[in-house]
């Protein structure tokens, strides 16, 4: 067995483990205390598992923690607490910069290692995360469209989101940093 080979075996060995780990003790939408490797220490950190990524992950605030930065976390977690929602801004601007399932416009982009060798790469990484080999990885990277949802901000400038996480999580515009909020439509 050459060296490569052993460290992809010990480091899949290891993700196996984790990952176990991870189902047996931690609960999604629990909050804990965790410990990272430098020794920061978080507290009300929200558990998450991420369906489009097949990542746990920890949260609070903006600050998003992958279990690879995690040390230590407490074995019993909690509900968060009831935090209050801002009231909702109704909007009637027809320009206003809205998530919007009706007026939704997506594009297909195939990624090559020639094309886009970088987000090639990382998306290879991905699907190997959720137990693909390489090769498996690099077949669906480059078979399958990744959709894209265009968005424009007028004035500002055009930006695309990962189609499939548009209606599982909070949008920022990227231009101004605030929540683009689902059209009341």
């Amino acid at each position: 067995m050459n060296k490569n080979n052993l460290i992809d075996s010990q480091l899949r060995i290891e993700h196996d483990i984790r990952q176990s780990h991870t189902e047996t003790f931690l609960e999604d939408g629990m909050v804990y205390t965790i410990i990272l490797h430098d020794g920061s220490r978080i507290t009300d950190a929200v558990f998450h598992y991420c369906h489009l990524t097949g990542q746990h992950y920890f949260a609070v605030g903006a600050g998003i923690y992958p279990l690879e930065k995690v040390y230590s976390h407490s074995m019993r977690g909690h509900t968060p607490s009831p935090t209050p929602q801002p009231a909702q801004e109704t909007c009637t601007d027809p320009d206003a910069l809205v998530i919007s399932e009706e007026a939704a416009e997506v594009i297909d982009i195939f990624l090559s290692p020639r094309t886009h060798p970088i987000t090639f790469q990382r998306r290879v990484k991905c699907l190997m995360l959720s137990g693909l080999s390489q090769t498996e990885a690099e077949h669906i990277v480059c078979s399958e469209p990744t959709q894209l949802e265009l968005f424009y901000d007028i004035g500002r400038g055009i930006f695309a989101i990962d189609a499939e996480a548009v209606d599982n999580t909070p949008l920022f515009n990227p231009y101004t940093g605030k929540e683009i909020p689902e059209s009341s439509n």
